[in-house]
């Protein structure tokens, strides 16, 4: 099917056409039913002459006799994508005989939002909204035009009627104080490249039996009609609508809306706002778990792989208390029934090769970032649980091994008892619960601490303590920002440190430089959680994902807090992993976190715990990727002449370095791509 051209759209015209308002059918979006074909009309937009833009020879510099019609066409696809496909077809035309010409080749400048064939017809794959160039060429000359493309997804999982549907999409309706949105929170920050979030409602005074959810940006909309008949009402939009949403949002606010008809009569919308980031978080999750029936209801390492709806066990049989490099090359772990010691992750199979076999010392371990060549050890194992807790006949200290379990001597952390200790993502320190000194009562605080190392030399130096816990409280779990300027750690109350349902916890981040101190209210949920206190007072264990994305740092951690209407209580039910995005280059002293988001494909009925957001194993020069970050050497080129796009990992070749490449300053990164380096990688401009 050659999909039909809106007509007589002006280019310029379309943000106030797609403005977001109130849950009313799009203008530009006119829907019969849920999930049909849109009604359309053909032409030209952007002027409307239908006449190909001459341009000038890129040989000899007068003016093109050729013209792409047709000029400034507008596609409007429909998401999930049609059958037969929807199409646009361009013709190059010589404009002196208006006849097409024959043999012309055909470009596209963004090849993200589709194909063109040799016959010029273009073809969108429904993953994101904007503009591309089409060129064609012939001989010494060529011509080309705007194409606009727009999405509109929907969603009809109720199987509901054109009345239903008919009423939700009409105006406003009654109000129903107690109906409420528990999840996702208002204002949470998404990223690319994760699952779909279900969207939890309460029942309300008025029991819906037909649900509405409306999404609208300048070039896209998202409908969706639910049927729903528990009181636990769930809606979740398909996974390559929410992909062309964020793929489509760009960075943007997005105004999210849910009507219902209850007995025929329609209630709300109720609405939340999203940030949706333009930036995906690569790699694979890493976490401990317990009571999972994967791992016959035992304790084991679990992973989530990209978009993957249910984990995997990595290592079972109580395999647990692990750490992982940032660059998702070695896992550090305890044995309390199978294999113990450091493990090799890159050739990506479950049950990774054991590098070092040892029972508890590596339990909790810093593993340096880059192919976890070293590791410091907490201590020695003590008489309690955890198994890094000090033990009254214990020795305490901790030392720097290779990921053998060679001992490194002299490095200069012996003498510290260095529990919970993580490098910078950049190996340039060491970050750690001094718990060297003990208070009265065989308390031991800790002291959170920061050492400097020099991976040549393999030697620590330069100890600084950052700051020191009230009496009865603990700090611990730190975890550097990508930059290297914060650290993220828990403030808790409970010696095991762990996260047994008497112990509560907060997430607070302290500056290295100036030891300022800033509560991180937006990950904690204060004020905003739907169980006030009982959630906000239960957050623990954070992690960093090792680069920025999108314009924002990425906190994985451990809460306790409910999950809308799906988690509410029990021993491990809320013992869930969740992710906070955080602002870079943020001011001192001022929260710079917001709502947390909740990691689809978790088992909901384990206990989860202590997660890593690590990249994958890295590719060698020849093996396809999406950006650099997945490459050893960094670079991710596209491959000349491929269609589609393909791109693989080679040597660098724009003279510049790309989003997720390496960089030593800021220009490094490629000028009009809007980029910084931080951490050692270009990474998007924070939003503004």
């Amino acid at each position: 099917m050659t999909f039909a051209l809106l007509g007589a759209v002006a280019v310029g015209s379309l943000s106030a056409s797609f403005a977001c308002s109130a849950p009313t059918t799009n203008t530009q979006f006119t829907t019969g039913t849920g999930g049909s074909s849109p009604t359309t009309a053909t032409g030209m937009g952007g002027g409307g002459t239908g006449e190909g833009g001459g341009i000038f020879s890129t040989s000899t510099g007068v003016a093109s006799p050729l013209k792409v019609t047709p000029n400034l066409p507008i596609i409007k696809v429909e998401v999930p994508l049609m059958a037969p496909a929807q199409t646009v077809q361009f013709s190059c035309v010589d404009t002196v005989t208006n006849m097409p010409v024959a043999g012309a080749s055909w470009l596209l400048d963004v090849p993200a939002l589709g194909t063109i064939d040799a016959s010029g017809i273009f073809t969108p794959n429904g993953q994101s909204t904007g503009d591309v160039e089409v060129t064609c060429k012939s001989g010494s000359y060529q011509a080309s035009t705007k194409l606009k493309v727009l999405i509109h997804a929907s969603d009809n999982f109720g199987g509901l009627s054109p009345t239903q549907i008919t009423a939700l999409q009409g105006p406003p309706g009654g109000s129903d104080a107690s109906w409420q949105m528990l999840y996702p929170y208002d204002q949470t920050v998404f990223p690319r490249g994760i699952l779909a979030p279900e969207v939890h409602l309460t029942t309300g005074g008025n029991p819906g039996d037909a649900y509405y959810m409306h999404v609208v940006l300048s070039d896209y909309e998202y409908e969706g009609f639910f049927s729903v008949s528990s009181n636990n009402t769930q809606l979740q939009m398909s996974q390559q609508a929410w992909d062309a949403l964020t793929n489509s949002a760009k960075g943007k606010k997005v105004d999210v809306q849910v009507s219902k008809l209850s007995n025929g009569q329609k209630f709300g919308p109720i609405a939340r706002q999203w940030t949706l980031a333009n930036g995906k978080l690569h790699g694979t999750i890493y976490y401990n778990t317990y009571q999972s029936p994967l791992a016959q209801s035992n304790g084991a390492m679990l992973r989530i792989k990209g978009t993957s709806a249910t984990p995997e066990v990595l290592l079972g049989n109580c395999t647990v208390c692990h750490s992982i490099s940032a660059d998702g090359s070695t896992a550090a772990a305890a044995n309390h029934g199978g294999l113990g010691g450091t493990f090799d992750l890159t050739g990506g199979q479950l049950n990774p090769p054991n590098v070092w076999n040892e029972t508890e010392l590596a339990a909790f371990a810093a593993l340096y970032p880059k192919n976890g060549e070293v590791l410091v050890v907490n201590g020695a194992p003590g008489g309690s649980w955890p198994p890094n807790t000090p033990g009254t006949n214990a020795t305490w200290y901790s030392d720097l091994r290779t990921k053998a379990g060679t001992l490194i001597p002299n490095s200069g952390i012996e003498g510290y008892y260095a529990m919970s200790p993580i490098f910078s993502h950049d190996g340039s320190k060491l970050a750690f619960n001094d718990r060297s000194a003990q208070q009265s009562g065989g308390f031991y605080p800790g002291t959170l601490a920061v050492m400097d190392y020099d991976a040549v030399m393999q030697k620590f130096s330069n100890y600084q303590a950052l700051a020191t816990p009230a009496p009865g409280r603990q700090f611990s779990w730190p975890a550097f920002t990508p930059d290297g300027k914060y650290i993220i750690y828990q403030d808790g109350v409970g010696e095991d440190l762990a996260t047994w349902q008497g112990n509560t916890g907060k997430i607070f981040a302290i500056n290295v430089a100036t030891k300022q101190i800033t509560f991180l209210g937006g990950l904690n949920g204060d004020g905003y959680v739907p169980q006030g206190a009982r959630d906000e007072n239960k957050n623990y264990e954070p992690t960093s994902a090792p680069i920025a994305s999108g314009g924002y740092f990425w906190v994985m951690f451990t809460s306790r807090r409910t999950y809308g209407n799906k988690l509410l209580d029990g021993p491990d039910q809320t013992k869930r992993l969740w992710v906070s995005a955080v602002d870079l280059n943020a001011p001192g002293g001022v929260d710079f976190s917001h709502p947390a988001f909740y990691i689809s494909g978790q088992e909901l009925t384990s206990g989860n715990s202590r997660g890593f957001w690590a990249l994958d194993p890295c590719k060698q020069d020849g093996g396809t990727c999406e950006s650099g970050d997945e490459c050893c050497n960094g670079y991710c080129n596209p491959v000349t002449g491929s269609d589609p796009a393909t791109y693989t990992c080679g040597p660098p070749t724009a003279g510049c370095s790309h989003e997720f490449e390496p960089c030593k300053t800021d220009g490094d990164c490629c000028t009009g791509e809007a980029l910084t380096c931080i951490g050692g990688k270009c990474t998007t401009l924070p939003p503004q």
